[in-house]
């Protein structure tokens, strides 16, 4: 399967509060990396990057390193975007759903983006990191 990761699970992971099921989900992709294709756009790595201490954001990079390499943002088409902003999608949200969409991920790991889940017709999954776990 390959997945998007947005930044808040990786910040939970990774962070000071390192929430459980977030972190279970990165040791699980760790564990059966050739299992699993993990894509990130660099809007993604640098809010994760802003909001790690040193230490922590060194292992998410070591996760990156060993799991994917870093999108630039540049190489979404705009088209896609559009077409999510049309939706009434905030500029940030669309830009998550076009990236998923363009990479062909079957799944966006997230929390904090709940409404898509309400959204008919997206050609991906949105699925929590609990939710998301028996998948791996």
């Amino acid at each position: 399967m390959q997945f998007v990761i947005d930044s808040n699970e990786y910040i939970f992971a990774f962070g000071r509060s390192k929430e459980e099921k977030a972190r279970h989900l990165i040791n699980r992709l760790l564990k059966k990396p050739h299992l699993h294709n993990i894509r990130i756009p660099r809007t993604i790595f640098e809010e994760v990057k802003r909001n790690l201490s040193p230490q922590a954001f060194q292992e998410f990079n070591a996760f990156i390193i060993a799991l994917t390499t870093i999108d630039e943002d540049i190489v979404v088409p705009f088209e896609i975007a559009f077409k999510y902003e049309a939706k009434s999608f905030k500029l940030a949200d669309a830009f998550i759903a076009a990236y998923t969409e363009w990479v062909g991920a079957d799944v966006l790991i997230t929390e904090n983006r709940h409404f898509l889940t309400h959204r008919l017709g997206l050609p991906f999954n949105v699925l929590t990191a609990e939710k998301c776990l028996p998948l791996i």
